[in-house]
């Protein structure tokens, strides 16, 4: 016997290969076994397959922990098929924002779709909100009562991410009281403190923050580590920064767990062309950091803080979530297994993923026919904003604005207020546009064409959620979201709309990396400058309303 495993024990064993030790930094020539979902023995292939009812030759690689995303967000996709696009290339944990699910499930069957969702072969461990990224009005959401009875599951692995941090160290009193509540239940608390300087980041620490993931120079990295904070190195499709900000780390930093990579929740045409952690490993690698220092960083120090024991390493007793790599400097697996069984080969799944019931992610869109009216009457003088890049705005004043302006409006997806404004910077030339793409998954219609932006808002109303670009009466993109948030279709259908979707903004004029970022975030009442919310246009630097919503 080894380990304590009786022979014949072992349900799979892999042998010929080599496995790497993220704790101590080395790699070893050894076969696993495994049994009961878990890893049940380390030895010789001698010592090993004897016992196993199936063996696997994997002659030349390496065996290594499967990656473990710390700060994900679901794009377009439903969860299940990002699930399986993480799993083709080694991802086989995610901690992944809830806000969705928090704002569009009823919340009596919220708790249930969690779990469901956190028992798939990639283990979704979710993060909850505080508050929302809107001023909408949530009723219980977001009261202290519910957020607590979310994180005390055993699925929920932080809270966060806290986006209204200048509101935290102004001591708002119902942001401070959920920090401290999750705090004293042992919870780690997300932070996301864009822009801050090192003084204001030594506060949110000593406000409860515990990491942050919104350094984009090498200098805010350090400045983040010397605050105190863990700090999760971010590469995507509009922050490509990762070959910058390893400039600040040290070995130490690596070491002692004070470092991880995110990818940040790119969209389906990023991770569809790239890959998802194993690209940030091959862009780290290939930046000059070592190896096994890359893979610690997708592995062990994320299970160290988030304190997950049954992952992070391989190690008699953990979790049999593994990938088989070429070799170290190719992390893109031949193999993944997930709770021991084979799930995907060659970037392909070996099975699809079962799929949860979405009868209670059904959400509507209501439009009162006030909306039309409003979006086809002339737009009075009103200040409005400009594009800096795919995120930052900033303010644009009344008389200042291009024939070629956007006319801009965000609706309350139940119809009750809009919001209306001029955008100059998203596209030269774009007829209308209706999406739910927003950070409250309220409705947001852009364009030049009045009769075009009510056509497509009539469409995207009919579909319940989605994206539509309507030109000179012709529908010429869209696609479905009908979870709300999320499309029915499959992953590779996803991701091909949303290369159309892009092609088809540069050619209109859009001038920056990622579009679906830039639809987001332009309502999100949090980042520079200025925002449409339900208050109304918000300057958020001066934390004011610029115009008012109209109540419908």
């Amino acid at each position: 016997m080894l380990d304590g495993v009786p022979p014949g024990a072992v349900d799979l064993a892999l042998t010929g290969g080599s496995i790497a030790d993220v704790r101590a930094g080395s790699v070893r020539r050894a076969a696993v076994g495994i049994a009961d979902r878990t890893i049940a023995r380390i030895g010789s292939d001698d010592e090993v397959a004897p016992h196993a009812r199936q063996v696997i030759d994997v002659s030349g690689r390496v065996i290594v922990p499967g990656y473990i995303e710390p700060h994900g967000h679901i794009l377009l996709a439903n969860p299940v098929e990002f699930a399986g696009a993480l799993l083709r290339t080694g991802t086989t944990t995610a901690i992944v924002d809830a806000l969705p699910f928090m704002l569009l499930t009823p919340p009596d069957r919220l708790s249930d779709l969690l779990a469901s969702l956190s028992g798939l072969p990639m283990k979704f461990r979710w993060l909850i909100r505080l508050e929302p990224q809107s001023f909408a009005e949530t009723g219980e959401r977001f009261r202290l009562e519910t957020l607590r009875a979310l994180w005390r599951q055993p699925w929920a692995a932080a809270v966060g991410e806290v986006t209204r941090w200048v509101d935290v160290l102004d001591g708002d009193p119902d942001l401070v009281s959920k920090i401290l509540a999750a705090r004293e239940d042992g919870k780690r608390v997300e932070g996301h403190a864009a822009g801050a300087s090192y003084e204001r980041l030594v506060g949110l620490a000593a406000a409860g923050f515990t990491s942050c993931h919104e350094a984009v120079t090498a200098q805010e990295a350090r400045d983040r580590l010397r605050a105190g904070l863990i700090t999760m190195l971010r590469h995507s499709s509009i922050r490509p920064d990762l070959p910058g900000l390893l400039t600040a780390i040290t070995r130490d930093d690596i070491e002692t767990g004070r470092v991880m990579l995110t990818a940040d929740g790119p969209p389906p045409a990023f991770i569809s062309e790239h890959g998802y952690l194993d690209y940030l490993l091959a862009v780290a690698i290939h930046s000059g950091l070592a190896p096994l220092d890359a893979l610690r960083m997708v592995t062990l120090n994320p299970a160290q803080y988030y304190g997950f024991r049954d992952v992070g390493e391989i190690a008699v007793g953990k979790r049999a979530d593994l990938n088989v790599l070429p070799d170290l400097h190719h992390p893109t697996p031949s193999l993944v297994l997930a709770d021991g069984t084979v799930v995907a080969k060659d970037q392909r799944l070996t099975a699809p993923l079962p799929a949860p019931s979405w009868d209670q992610l059904r959400p509507s869109v209501t439009v009162p026919q006030g909306v039309f009216d409003l979006l086809t009457a002339p737009l009075d003088a009103t200040a409005g904003l400009r594009l800096v890049n795919d995120v930052i705005t900033e303010p644009v004043a009344p008389g200042e604005f291009p024939p070629h302006a956007l006319h801009v409006a965000l609706l309350d997806r139940g119809g009750q207020w809009i919001t209306q404004s001029k955008v100059i910077g998203f596209a030269d030339k774009l007829g209308g546009l209706a999406t739910t793409i927003s950070s409250g998954f309220d409705v947001l219609v852009l364009g030049q064409n009045p009769t075009d932006m009510t056509d497509a808002l009539r469409r995207l109303a009919r579909m319940g959620g989605g994206l539509v670009v309507v030109e000179r009466g012709r529908d010429v993109f869209s696609l479905p979201l009908e979870l709300g948030a999320f499309s029915l279709r499959p992953w590779a259908e996803v991701a091909d709309a949303n290369r159309r979707f892009n092609t088809l903004l540069h050619e209109s004029g859009y001038r920056f990396a990622d579009p679906i970022f830039t639809l987001l975030f332009l309502t999100f009442d949090s980042l520079p400058w200025i925002r449409l919310t339900s208050r109304g246009l918000w300057d958020v630097r001066h934390r004011r309303v610029l115009a008012p919503a109209q109540p419908i």
